[in-house]
């Protein structure tokens, strides 16, 4: 959490909770005091841990400190003798490694010989990967703490094995003997202060997506785009503790959205069906909330991520056919729920397959349903139905790009004109594989398919009426349509605010995907 001149940003209520405790520890009276320091990866507890001990070893305070490693979790005592290791004389750390002697008792006396002279800090960082032994002897200084000056600091995220050790904590907690710090994010403001040499609009997308987290910030602003390697393997160390039906609701639950509610995280997790599960569901999503992988949203059964990078890197490392496939469950869920198209498109678009009419037929309504308040969404799903449809689907294309083009015009932005005169190239050239279509008796109907939104069903084109829409839609003027024709250029207006109106087409542009033959 160091900003740019090497001090800690956004932490000064934390700061000032720790100048209390090592006020505590310097008294003349002395006496133990514990500082346990909580909260998530990469939130800022190792940083604080080093302003402590180096406070302390300024103050003349003997510091003495070790990090506990997963891969160490099976070696007894591993965690204190890598700490104690250079005070305790070689038959005391042979005994202790070996298993002889009073261990618990002789590391207690040991910590209050070294007290005698001046204060002892005994800095522990990462105590959820202690090992076993290492853990019952904190729990037995905890209890019988000693009686000295002796500064106990303890850093971790939460325990989900170590038990024992975190009653002892809450209990030292209720007796004043703990000093609890507990490590939240860091708000908007100094989350971007800590990465202010990072452009304005660069540093609100790191605000927004990296939570607060100062870490996953300073990592981010170092890197381009996509996920730095460190932050990603921190945040798969966490989700690598978790058994195997936590992490695939995990998964499911990153498929379903942010927020996201339980119903649709279950079904994307794919183990719905198996019966112990259905009464497991709440119990696997506490073990969740206890790893603070997500959060309550507020709402009733809405949960969201801890920030959103935890969601992208769950996702990024999902695999694209799993992912594919929890997409379809969620849409199956959606849709026998009776949810409008709306709410189901996004996971159909990402499931559905090549020729799948019926996912194209969804997406096109729902397009249609939000293309009023949201254009841009429209043309998106429009892009999403087309895709779907096999090229040899030449009416119901011709339509659906028709209705891109009005959404994208009606969505604005710089590019607008030119994606939808894209769109317009792309009808021309179904133009050219259907002659008839636009020509004469042009009806912008088809079964399946809906028009465009919130307009009346088109009307049938007179004759006359279908050879001007064709020559509108190969981009014609009033005066080239007029002199091919034979028609003054006031009829000619006069015949293209008929077909504008009967197509429902605001622009010229869009007339060309609205033209299909009758059949």
């Amino acid at each position: 959490m160091p900003g740019s001149e090497g001090q800690l940003v956004g932490r000064a209520r934390e700061l000032a909770r720790l100048d209390h405790a090592r006020g505590r520890h310097a008294s003349p009276a002395g006496g133990p005091v514990v500082v346990e320091l909580v909260g998530e990866p990469g939130i800022g507890k190792t940083s604080l841990v080093r302003v402590l001990t180096d406070q302390a070893e300024r103050a003349g305070a003997l510091v003495l400190g070790a990090r506990a490693a997963e891969f160490e979790q099976d070696s007894p005592y591993a965690l204190v003798v890598d700490a104690l290791g250079p005070c305790l004389p070689t038959a005391d750390l042979t005994g202790l490694v070996t298993g002889l002697g009073p261990r618990r008792l002789a590391v207690r006396s040991l910590l209050e010989r070294l007290a005698a002279g001046r204060p002892v800090v005994l800095a522990l960082d990462d105590v959820q990967w202690a090992d076993a032994a290492s853990a019952e002897l904190l729990v037995d200084l905890l209890r019988a703490a000693p009686r000295a000056a002796v500064q106990l600091v303890l850093a971790h995220r939460r325990f989900p094995a170590r038990e024992r050790l975190a009653r002892a904590l809450d209990r030292g907690v209720v007796s004043g003997l703990v000093e609890r710090v507990e490590l939240g994010p860091l708000d908007d403001d100094a989350a971007a202060q800590l990465v202010s040499g990072a452009a304005r609009s660069r540093r609100a997308a790191l605000v927004r997506e990296c939570g607060g987290n100062p870490f996953h910030l300073l990592q981010m602003a170092r890197h381009g785009a996509g996920v730095p390697r460190p932050v990603a393997e921190l945040v798969l160390e966490e989700v690598e503790q978790l058994d195997p039906t936590a992490r695939r609701l995990l998964e499911g639950a990153a498929v379903a959205g942010d927020p996201f509610d339980l119903e649709p995280a279950v079904a994307a997790s794919g183990v719905a069906s198996v019966s112990p599960w259905r009464h497991r569901t709440a119990d696997v999503l506490d073990v969740l909330v206890e790893a603070n992988l997500v959060h309550p949203a507020g709402l009733p059964g809405a949960f969201r991520f801890r920030h959103p990078l935890v969601r992208r890197v769950v996702r990024e490392h999902t695999g694209p056919g799993w992912t594919a496939r929890a997409h379809g469950r969620i849409a199956a869920v959606l849709e026998r729920s009776g949810a409008p198209p709306s709410a189901c498109a996004h996971h159909v678009a990402q499931a559905a397959a090549v020729g799948d009419r019926a996912a194209a037929t969804l997406l096109a309504r729902a397009a249609a349903d939000v293309a009023p308040r949201a254009p841009g969404t429209a043309a998106r799903w429009y892009a999403d139905a087309l895709r779907l449809l096999p090229d040899a689907a030449i009416v119901e294309r011709a339509v659906l790009l028709g209705c891109r083009a009005t959404a994208l015009e009606d969505a604005g932005g710089p590019d607008a004109a030119d994606a939808a005169g894209a769109v317009v190239g792309e009808i021309l050239t179904l133009a050219a594989v259907e002659p008839t279509a636009g020509r004469r008796g042009a009806d912008v109907t088809r079964p399946g398919v809906p028009g465009p939104p919130d307009r009346p069903r088109p009307a049938r084109l007179t004759d006359r009426e279908g050879e001007v829409a064709a020559l509108v839609a190969e981009g014609r003027t009033n005066r080239e349509i007029g002199a091919e024709l034979h028609l003054a250029e006031k009829t000619v207006e006069r015949y293209v605010s008929r077909v504008l109106g009967k197509v429902g087409a605001r622009t010229r542009a869009a007339v060309g995907g609205l033209l299909v033959p009758s059949r």
